[in-house]
């Protein structure tokens, strides 16, 4: 299904948005909030619902991907800035 999306620049900061975060029951943060860069993760049990990304295009995209596709994740690797988007997925059982 095709995951709802908006993007602002106001200055030197690029807003990007994805998903629905309604049903979500937590947020994780990910990234350097002092730093300007970093992304707000929406989840509903193991799955991303809505990203809210500051300066952080691969999040965003990533993001965006893991929504559309109904992927769980593992919240330890998605709170980890240092570890790519790509990589946040669970192992298929």
């Amino acid at each position: 299904p095709e995951v709802p999306w908006f993007w602002s620049d106001q200055y030197d900061v690029k807003l990007q948005i994805a998903g629905v975060p309604f049903d979500a029951d937590r947020q994780l943060v990910r990234g350097d909030l002092a730093g300007g860069a970093f992304s707000v993760f929406h989840l509903s049990g193991d799955r991303i619902v809505a990203v809210e990304a500051v300066n952080a295009p691969a999040d965003f995209m990533g993001g965006r991907m893991l929504i559309g596709k109904g992927t769980a994740v593992d919240d330890a690797l998605l709170a980890d800035p240092t570890v790519s988007i790509k990589a946040v997925a669970k192992p298929q059982v």
